[in-house]
């Protein structure tokens, strides 16, 4: 007779090892921090220039998409007018595509960054030569405040004074005597700088091969999937994949749009009034703009300070024109550009920054509402599923008023239940009175017995 493992015995094996694997190797990275934290920077040091490129590449992508389509696809069908020239076009269309959108990105990047970054240091030297002048504004500013009452003024003065001279002593005591290490740090910094700078070619170089492949890769991970799963879960994966992608570019790319013209708005504004650091407190507005909700106020905050150490009225203005230019790009800008691609209420979004924020800081604030949008969506399928396999209801407003749904499907709102049990209630007083009333008597015949 021939033994015969039962699948189900199988999977439990299975699953049990897997149980006891992840065990043994969860205890053994707590035993040996330091091997696996060193395995985990090698790891990451290796796989970011792959990662960094499939980020490039899909942010790249729309860009590519535009030029293969309305520039470089009909010039491939002007030249190569036969139908056997298939191959030739589509490669042609392809290559040189990739090349103008790597130019592109290249000129946006250089540019950009010849234009931002010397007009960027002249306004931190600025604002760190000029410190001593501000706070010298400061004091004036304070003495003005109250002259009917200088107690209040003598304290504020006496916080400043000793602000700055612990500015000063940490300067003197901390920064100067230590500036061999300094020196160290920096020239571990510039290393640090070049490996980024290598990185980034790299990462530059591995988009370039997966924007040239992407048909191939995307069919590549459809075979996995439909290897793996059955058609139907598989046509799901697939389906769900579809709409990350959409929620995911749409969102990412229209924000980075967004805050660029956000920027830009903030820069003119503030060339418009002559204020000072408009460079630098436009990059901080923009950059900051990327985070939904909270980003135009935390890049008002700084902003403000440093246009208050300056001038008091500049700072009140440029509070009011990040108000303003909030509810502006909240209300017109955005909707225009990103549109409602998210399809959550501002109420989820708000709990998806916050959780993103709190577990993994900056990047979770920007990809929080995205990642939260995918996975409601994804909870909406299957509760949408499994009502439509009970017969019951799938819009959200016909649960308003259910109180309980029976075992055969019959649902009961909440007034007629209310009403019944009110109808019931009252049978129950007017039974419990009968009932009191012929038990007294039977105690008043007993007692008259006895």
């Amino acid at each position: 007779m021939r033994w015969k493992v039962e699948k189900k015995y199988l999977r439990i094996g299975a699953i049990a090892f897997v149980v006891i694997a992840l065990a043994i190797l969860f205890q053994y990275m707590l035993e040996h921090e330091a091997r696996v934290e060193e395995f985990q920077s090698v790891v990451s040091g290796t796989m970011m220039p792959i990662i960094f490129g499939f980020i490039f590449a899909y942010l790249l992508n729309p860009i590519l998409n535009f030029f293969e389509r309305y520039c470089f696809t009909p010039l491939a069908g002007k030249i190569w007018k036969k139908e056997d020239k298939e191959t030739i076009r589509k490669r042609f269309s392809r290559g040189v595509g990739i090349l103008c959108t790597m130019i592109f990105f290249l000129i946006i990047l250089v540019g950009g960054l010849y234009m931002v970054i010397p007009q960027l240091y002249q306004s931190l030297v600025t604002l760190v030569t000029d410190a001593p002048n501000y706070y010298n504004t400061a004091v004036k500013w304070v003495d003005s405040l109250h002259p009917e009452n200088p107690e209040v003024s003598k304290y504020v003065l006496m916080g400043l004074d000793r602000i700055y001279s612990q500015a000063l002593a940490y300067l003197n005591n901390s920064i100067l005597p230590n500036m061999d290490k300094i020196v160290v740090s920096i020239t571990s910094g510039i290393v640090g700088g070049l490996k980024m700078l290598l990185n980034v070619v790299l990462a530059l170089i591995i988009s370039i091969y997966v924007m040239a492949e992407k048909e191939i890769l995307v069919s590549v991970v459809k075979k996995l999937v439909f290897s793996l799963f059955s058609a139907r879960n598989a046509n799901a994966i697939i389906r769900g994949g579809r709409y990350v992608n959409q929620v995911f570019g749409g969102f990412i790319n229209g924000k980075i749009i967004d805050s660029f013209i956000i920027g830009v708005i903030c820069y003119c504004f503030m060339r418009i009034v002559s204020f000072e650091y408009a460079v630098l407190i436009s990059i901080i507005v923009g950059v900051t703009n990327i985070i939904p909700y909270f980003g135009p106020f935390i890049g008002a905050i700084p902003s403000s300070l440093i246009l208050l150490i300056v001038d008091y009225k500049h700072g009140l203005i440029f509070a009011i024109f990040v108000l303003i230019l909030q509810q502006v790009d909240g209300n017109i800008i955005g909707p225009i550009i990103i549109g409602d691609r998210l399809q959550i209420s501002s109420m989820w979004i708000l709990f998806a920054i916050l959780v993103g924020g709190g577990f993994f800081g900056v990047p979770g604030m920007i990809l929080g509402a995205p990642c939260f949008a995918c996975l409601y969506a994804m909870v909406s399928s299957i509760c949408k599923m499994k009502l439509e396999a009970k017969n019951l209801p799938l819009e959200t407003a016909a649960y308003y008023d259910i109180d309980q749904i029976a075992d055969d499907g019959q649902i009961h709102r909440i007034e007629e239940e209310i009403s019944v049990t009110m109808e019931e209630i009252f049978k129950d007083i007017h039974a419990g009175k009968l009932k009191s009333s012929e038990e007294d008597v039977e105690d008043t015949e007993r007692d008259v017995k006895k």
